[in-house]
């Protein structure tokens, strides 16, 4: 695949934000202070990566893109592992569930975007 060709496309993009949304989490996380610990989990954790698993999957499932599934799942995996990194601990059933509804949600949001154009 051509370089620019590479560069304009959007799953390209998504991917990216993904990859740098769970980089600036983890170093934010790893440098927090006691007693911000749940600030940090409502921020991240219960806002900013759902909303952002809901927007990529969205825009990705609209494009009719075969790297949507693959997104939500990358997604379903950060919202595993960033608690892990950052408090030691797999909380693998809210985790699920705070990522996989999103995701599942922009993927049908996403394939009636589609239909609709």
């Amino acid at each position: 695949m051509d370089k620019k060709k590479l560069f304009k496309s959007t799953g390209f993009w998504c991917f990216a934000v993904a990859i740098a949304e769970f980089l600036l989490f983890l170093i934010w996380g790893l440098n927090i202070q006691g007693g911000d610990e749940m600030g940090f989990s409502l921020i991240t954790i219960y806002a900013a990566i759902p909303l952002t698993a809901l927007i990529l999957c969205t825009l990705l499932a609209a494009k009719k893109s075969k790297a949507a599934i693959a997104l939500a799942l990358l997604m379903i995996l950060i919202e595993i592992f960033l608690p892990f990194f950052i408090f030691g601990t797999f909380e693998i059933g809210l985790s699920l569930c705070l990522s996989a509804i999103p995701c599942a949600a922009g993927l049908i949001f996403g394939y009636f975007i589609s239909k609709k154009n």
